[in-house]
């Protein structure tokens, strides 16, 4: 039986998964949990990726993808939405 995305998201602390997939804020978050990241995504140099470590949201400014973690993963992975629940759980869980 496959977990629910939702259920992933909340077993998944957010801040650890992105520091797992090298995702490194700069600066401090803010009371809202919003940091910016240099965007894996794409040929970023200069931080255009804010993500939330309280809830695992992401925009990038530079690329325009935005989601949440279990769609960052499908994309720097470059595999489907089902597949990336799979991953995720295999390796956070």
């Amino acid at each position: 039986m496959r977990l629910t995305a939702d259920t992933l998201k909340a077993a998944i602390d957010p801040e650890s998964y992105y520091r797992a997939m090298g995702v490194e804020g700069k600066g401090k978050a803010g009371g809202n949990g919003w940091i910016l990241a240099v965007c894996p995504l794409h040929g970023d140099s200069d931080p255009s990726l804010s993500i939330n470590l309280k809830h695992g949201g992401f925009h990038c400014f530079g690329c325009g993808e935005k989601g949440d973690l279990i769609k960052f993963h499908s994309l720097l992975y470059r595999m489907t939405f089902a597949d990336a629940l799979d991953d995720l759980a295999r390796r956070f869980l």
